[in-house]
Formats: structure tokens, sequence, C-alpha cells
């Protein structure tokens, strides 16, 4: 038990009058019990007491209230999934505010799936089946909320072109990714619906998430009359009146303004929290994600409060919503928390950012770990679990650009245009790898001696080499089955290799426990009363991790469930 973990447990420990650190005397402990007739530990906080997260603060009273605000629906949290969530309320005519912690809107990323949509229909792009979204839930152990996710299916159409109809009418242009499987049926199969918007200032389509957000946040304060109150930190719900409060009804926030004074805001028909991931508080990383603890880059646990963080690795937010939700009684989600590529790495040569690069892959050892196309989408994990050291360098030659049987996107475009796949020719890829080259990304040689030398791998990574030549000479990939059109040699100079570094950790995703329709419950899976949550922080909608068959799919939820809650709200509270 590292120093933090066991730092939560001496205070949680204290507070519960345990004394046993060991098994052996918490046994005698519960053999103690069972003689007087107490009730047995049946959780690990009955054993060792609460982390200091769980323990609520002091309620803060209503004398230390300086204003009070008062609307038909709060949403906390100023991305994606809580500006679609407010836009789609106040679409509805309710009266809604949003408050934020950060100081602006905040977008990350730019894919957002749906399942069909006009933007699809005019490039004549299939439209996703059931049998698509079952094989994305078995990639996710099953492990999910069935629920949510055919929630976003029958969802996602009306709530897409809603979006776009939004986007265009602001002088943008919609654009769906193109499709990055490589095989017609095969370990890894991509749905295309990853939609984004582009303009002439802006042209990457999969990293223009903020030019969503912020003409949903301008949208909002035009439909409501109110201002997004930016720079406003949820501090905790009021419920039944009392805040921190474990009964009756949830029907407002408080939140401290920058000047340390602060504001209640009274939702009479609904509290919606969307106030995104959990992966900067230390403790709830080792207590709910301690899988994935390693990964988070170490000072952002002791970082002053960054609410503005845009597309950074390392770890992102503070757990707010999650915190203030299980001090007013909400459950922890049922399922593992999901770490957003976490424990991950480069594992392949990016292109453009794409994971579809199935060259050689060889761990620190110079020997092969997986099937290199079979592990991609859920790379970072079996590079983590398989490769020792947790590491992968991939090696190609000059011939990969002609005979790399998918279109190359490059750094340009990667969206279909008439429905049609832009792509650059083998001469035009070569010339980007040596762009990388020039930069320190990637190392190139003449020959393989040369190369595997500048890479630092052993001198038996050449005999691997040769064995994977003549698989490839074969046509039969005896040692991981990679299928025949994939197993390119890598023979003609000059030679390209890039080594994976093993900390590609985004976010983690889950938290509070969720009904089907978004709404926060407690630990017998009742909801809580006029309490909501949509967006990263909700429960049980990721399981393994970044969904590969679906991209753009965790944007593409926050804008389908987000958009029915705002009608839900209308039709229910």
């Amino acid at each position: 038990m590292d120093n933090v973990t066991r730092r939560s447990f001496v205070r949680g420990m204290a507070l519960t009058g345990a004394a046993a650190t060991t098994s052996g005397l918490v046994g005698s402990a519960v053999a103690a019990e069972a003689e007087t007739g107490a009730a047995k530990p049946t959780t690990a906080a009955d054993y060792f007491g609460k982390w200091s997260f769980e323990i609520a603060p002091d309620p803060i009273t209503d004398d230390q209230i300086a204003e009070t605000i008062e609307a038909e629906v709060v949403v906390v949290g100023a991305g994606t999934a809580g500006l679609v969530t407010a836009n789609s309320a106040a679409d509805e005519g309710l009266d809604v505010i949003l408050i934020t912690a950060s100081s602006i809107p905040i977008g990350r990323g730019g894919s957002n799936h749906a399942a069909w949509s006009k933007a699809k229909e005019r490039l004549g792009c299939p439209r996703d089946t059931a049998v698509e979204l079952e094989r994305e839930l078995r990639t996710q152990g099953s492990m999910v909320d069935a629920r949510k996710w055919y929630s976003y299916f029958n969802n996602s159409e009306e709530a897409m072109n809603w979006l776009i109809d939004i986007m265009e009418a602001a002088g943008y242009e919609t654009v769906v990714e193109a499709k990055m499987s490589i095989l017609d049926d095969g370990a890894v199969m991509n749905c295309i619906g990853a939609h984004g918007w582009v303009n002439e200032e802006n042209p990457t389509g999969p990293m223009n998430q903020p030019l969503v957000v912020n003409e949903l946040a301008r949208r909002l304060e035009e439909i409501t009359g109110r201002p997004v109150y930016y720079n406003n930190i949820g501090r905790q719900l009021v419920r039944g009146g009392v805040a921190n409060g474990t009964e009756g009804r949830v029907d407002a926030i408080i939140a401290e303004r920058e000047d340390g004074t602060f504001v209640k805001y009274v939702g009479t028909k609904a509290i919606v929290l969307a106030t995104g991931d959990f992966s900067c508080d230390r403790d709830m990383m080792a207590k709910y994600a301690p899988e994935v603890y390693r990964f988070v880059t170490p000072e952002y646990f002791d970082e002053e409060h960054d609410y503005d963080k845009a597309f950074v690795y390392g770890g992102i937010y503070y757990g707010d919503g999650q915190k203030m939700g299980l001090w007013c009684g909400a459950a922890w989600q049922k399922g593992w928390t999901c770490g957003y590529n976490g424990g991950g790495a480069k594992s392949c040569p990016p292109v453009n950012g794409g994971m579809l690069f199935p060259a050689l892959c060889v761990s620190r050892d110079g020997k092969r770990f997986c099937n290199e196309y079979a592990n991609l989408g859920n790379g970072p994990f079996t590079q983590y679990v398989s490769s020792p050291g947790h590491t992968c360098y991939s090696i190609w030659d000059s011939a990969y650009a002609s005979k790399y049987p998918l279109p190359w996107l490059g750094e340009g475009p990667r969206w279909l245009e008439g429905g049609v796949t832009p792509s650059l020719t083998p001469e035009e890829m070569l010339a980007e790898w040596d762009v990388r080259v020039m930069i320190g990304m990637y190392q190139k040689a003449d020959t393989l001696e040369e190369l595997i030398e500048m890479m630092g791998l052993p001198e038996s990574t050449l005999d691997t080499i040769a064995h994977y030549n003549e698989m490839c000479a074969n046509g039969y990939d005896e040692e991981f089955h990679k299928d025949p059109s994939l197993m390119i040699p890598v023979e003609e100079g000059p030679f390209y290799g890039v080594f994976g570094d093993s900390n590609f950790f985004l976010c983690v995703l889950g938290g509070l426990r969720t009904s089907g329709n978004m709404e926060v419950c407690d630990e017998d899976d009742n909801p809580i009363p006029g309490l909501y949550n949509v967006g990263s922080m909700a429960g049980d909608m990721f399981h393994v991790g970044y969904t590969a068959q679906l991209p753009g799919f965790t944007l593409g939820s926050f804008v389908a469930l987000g958009y029915k809650l705002g009608k839900f709200i209308k039709e229910h509270e």
C-alpha cells in the first residue's frame, strides 16, 4: 500500500474508531462482533472506514449565501454534455441556468458519432445497425448499462440532425470522418459516423469540438436571455432544504465565485451535473481507478485546480460533481470505472493520430507480443499487459507506403468528400514520414542494423524481423495469426521506426450510479428526486476503454443523451 492509500485508510480508521490495520486484526474484530450479535461488515468502508473524499464537509449555511438565483433547470458544467442538455431544455421552453467552474466553454477532440444523420445520408454512408452496437458492447465486456447505450442508438439521429442544423446555421460545414478499419470482416471494424465541423479558419474536423461548445454557449445565452455563469465552482448540493442533505429532493446547488462568496442556484425542476472526470483527485483514483492511477501526471494531483484544461494528457478534472453526489446519498456505479486509453501507449506510429497502422511491433526485448491489427483501439491495454516494460517499437520499410491496403490520410482532412475517402499517394506519405524524422518523432536508417541500434533494441530483434519476413512470404502468421493481407515484410530500405511511450492517459470515464434516463440513483437504484448527470461522469457508460468500433462514441453519446435529457425533464418534472 503506498503512502497515499495508507494515509486515506488511516484517516478513515481514525474517524470510525478502527484500530486494526492487518487482516488478522480485522478478522478478530469480526469474530468479536459475531459474539455480541453485531452485524458483520459487508463493505470495505465497514472494515476500514471512509476515504477522505467520502466524508461530507460542514454544510454551507444560509447566512453564508450572498445571493440566490432561481430557474427551472440548473446545469453544472460547460462541456459538450452540459451545453447540449441546457440547449435542449431551453428549446423545450424551460427556464435554464448554466454554471461552470471554467472561464470558457470546454470542448476536447471533435468526433461526434451518430448511427444515422442527414450528413451521412448526403454522403451515401451506411446506417449503423444494432448488430454493430452489440459488437461494441462486447468489446466493453458487456459491463455497461445497455439501457443508456440503446438510448444513444435510438436518439442519435434526431440529436445529431439538431446539432448539424445549429452548426450549419452558424456557418460551419459538417464533415464525416473516413472509415479507419482496413478489413471488411476482422477484429477491428469501424462504423462510419464521426461528425465534425470545419470552416476556412478551422479546417481540422476531428479536433474542432471547441467550435461546437462555443456556438452552444452563445446560442444558450441568446435563447434564455441569461448569461452563462463562468468561474462558479459547485461546492454542495442542497437536498431536502439542507446543504449535503441525504433525504428529499435536490433542488439547488451552492457554488463559490471568484471572490470567494457563495451563491445558491435553485432549480425547481432539475439540477443536472456535467462536471467531468475525477482523474486529478488522488484518493478517488486510488479507490476507483487503481489500474490507471500510476499513469496520471503526479504533479496534477497537487496542482492548483485548472478548470480550463484543453486536450492534455496525464489527467484533467477533480471529481467535484461525483463528490457532491456522494455526499447527498448517491451511489457509485456498479461496474469499474474506465480509463480513457488509461495505462496506454502510442503503441503504433500514428497516421494523423489514427491507430490503424499495423506494422511490425516488438517490445524492448525485440520480440512480438500481439497481433498488430487485432490490438488496434485496445492496443494500450494489450501493450500494458503483454509487453515487457509496457513498451512498443514499431518497425516498417519504405515499401510499406505502397503496400499498405488503406488509403493514406496523412496530415490533411480525414473525412469523406462526396462519399469518397481522400488519400495521399505513397510518395506523399513517404514525404510525411520524412518530416516526422526531421522533427525527431521517427527514426530512419539505410539498414536494419543501423535502425535497431538507433532505437536501442537488442541485436536479436534482427532475428524477429527475419522470422516475420519469412511468415509474410508464406502468407501465414504462425505466432499471432494476423490477416495475410496485412503481413507486409520489412525488407526494402530505407527503414523507419518509432517508440511508443506508455503514458497516453487522458481521463477516466464513469462515476455516479445513473439510470437509463440519466437520473442519479442511490444504493437501491432509486432515483434521487431532482438530480441528474450526463457526460463523462455518468456511471456505467464505459468499462474497458475507448470505443474502437464506433469512433466518436464518447462525444456522440454526450450529444444524444444530453439532448434526450432536456426533453425528459420537460415531460417528467
